[in-house]
Order: C-alpha cells, then structure tokens, then sequence
C-alpha cells in the first residue's frame, strides 16, 4: 500500500508542477511533502481533499488514505440511477378506472 500511496503523491506533484510547487499551494514546507512522496511520511487527513482539488480529480482521497479513507469522509453522493431506483413506482398511476 505504502508504495501505491507515493505514487499517487508523486502524480499529484506532477500534476501541480512539482513539490516545491504542491507546498506552497497548501502553505507547507517543502520537505513534509518529500516526506510524503518518499514514504517517510503519510499525507495527513487535512491535506487530502485540498490535494484532490489542486489535481482536479487525477488522484483521490482513497489513494492517498487506502487505509482508513473510508473512515474520514462519507460516500459518494447518489448518481441519477440511484435516485431512479429509488423512486416509489405505481403501476396503476395514470390508469383509468
């Protein structure tokens, strides 16, 4: 897992335009994102859904914490099909008696 982790962080500072650059856009040290690329360190929760902001989406929350993810921050909201299977149906609305 811990390997997959700093992959997702080396991408997210590919993505933003290095580590230097990913710090300064969460107004941290440079050296505690190394620490998350090379493994030293996880990314803290506080840091999570910023990251997945700053990499509009290219890497997630449930890469960067495979872990516990799921823990910290609810599911996904419910796509249209849900919500259509949801629906209460009534086969006899509009039917003429």
């Amino acid at each position: 897992m811990e390997i997959h982790v700093n992959a997702s962080v080396k991408k997210a500072c590919k993505v933003v335009g290095g580590q230097r650059a990913m710090a300064i856009a969460l107004g941290i040290a440079a050296v505690q994102v190394n620490q998350w690329v090379t493994g030293r360190r996880g990314v803290p929760v506080k840091y999570c859904q910023s990251i997945v902001e700053l990499t509009e989406g290219m890497v997630s929350v449930q890469e960067l914490r495979p872990d516990d993810w799921h823990l910290i921050w609810p599911a996904p909201k419910t796509t249209e099909v849900d919500l259509i299977h949801t629906n209460n149906y009534d086969p006899n609305e509009g039917n003429q008696s």
